[in-house]
């Protein structure tokens, strides 16, 4: 018995489309104005005075004297520089012609006007995440001096440490173990500066290399030290060793794949890729002439050019204020 309809469709059947963009997940280790000092109004540059401290002034008394004691202390500047930061996107219309994201676009004489689709959301959202998480590879990893393309903007935290002491735990460097991280957080901890010993844990940070931190959880499970020190802040998960919570700090790993940072660089000239920042928060200062980067942008829509813009304008630059609060560790 024939059908009664027959198939005489000409167009290919390529499933059905789902009204919605799934956006791929992009992480950045933490918030800048949790875990540093952040200065506004920084136009290009500031400088930043510093104090040392004042000590052995107390002598005993031995009878009336004009003499004053010999004992001075220094007053220092350290400059933060802001680089021109700039994101310049754009999209034209054309190029998801004859595709399901065209059902999308506006119709009559505004279909090039691709502001307030989907599609237009879908570019500030990837802007927005793309532009926090450069924030902070940028303010560890740049290198004005640097010949990686992506760095150059400002000088980072750890161009600007180079000179500091590293201390070096001999360990596996590709794949540091849980003895490794463990030994290499102990060693940074016992024998960082006295002023930084001093300074109150919540007012501490470690920061660490993912595979670092992953390797200190395996001293966590399965112990009653869990408890203890792994707790659960305003909803999120925070890791602690001796009461100092350790970030991990996933761009890191995108800066040493890029570049190859002195501090990690061990006395036997050999590039290394897991380590430690243990630090006072105060001590690491983001300068910068708005008060969120990532929020800095405008986007517009150009009859001319027939192409939605999208653009971004900030300035920011990074310091460190004393030595005697940070202290650096690989494994080597």
């Amino acid at each position: 018995m024939a059908n009664v309809a027959n198939d005489n469709i000409t167009a290919t059947y390529s499933g059905a489309n789902l009204n919605e963009i799934f956006y791929e997940p992009v992480f950045r280790s933490d918030d800048i104005m949790r875990n540093y000092r952040v200065i506004p109004n920084v136009k290009h540059k500031m400088n930043v005075y510093t104090s040392a401290a004042l000590t052995k002034i107390v002598e005993p008394y031995a009878g009336c004297s004009a003499t004053s004691g010999s004992t001075q202390f220094d007053i220092d500047d350290k400059v933060i520089t802001a680089g021109r930061c700039r994101v310049a996107l754009e999209q034209c219309t054309d190029e998801f012609f004859g595709t399901y994201i065209e059902e999308m676009y506006r119709s009559g004489v505004d279909v090039m006007n691709i502001e307030g689709t989907q599609l237009s959301d879908a570019i500030v959202n990837r802007a927005v995440k793309g532009i926090a998480s450069d924030v902070v590879r940028l303010a560890w990893g740049g290198d004005v001096a640097g010949a990686v393309a992506g760095y150059t903007a400002f000088d980072g935290w750890m161009e600007l440490m180079k000179a500091e002491t590293v201390i070096e735990y001999a360990g596996t460097p590709a794949a540091p173990t849980a003895a490794d991280a463990i030994g290499l957080i102990r060693n940074v901890y016992d024998q960082a500066p006295a002023a930084l010993q001093q300074v109150p844990a919540g007012d501490k940070k470690i920061f660490v290399t993912p595979k670092v931190f992953n390797a200190y959880l395996a001293n966590l499970e399965g112990s009653s030290a869990d408890l203890a020190i792994v707790n659960q802040v305003d909803g999120m998960r925070r890791v602690m060793f001796r009461g100092v919570e350790l970030v991990p700090m996933y761009e890191w790993d995108t800066i040493l794949t890029d570049t190859n940072p002195d501090l990690f660089i061990t006395a036997a000239a050999a590039n290394v890729n897991n380590g430690v920042c243990y630090c006072a928060v105060e001590n690491l200062i983001i300068g910068s002439d708005v008060t969120d980067p990532e929020g800095s942008f405008k986007v517009f829509y150009d009859d001319l050019e027939e192409k939605m813009f999208f653009r971004g304008y900030f300035k920011l630059g990074v310091q460190y204020l004393y030595s005697s609060l940070v202290q650096w560790g690989i494994v080597a």
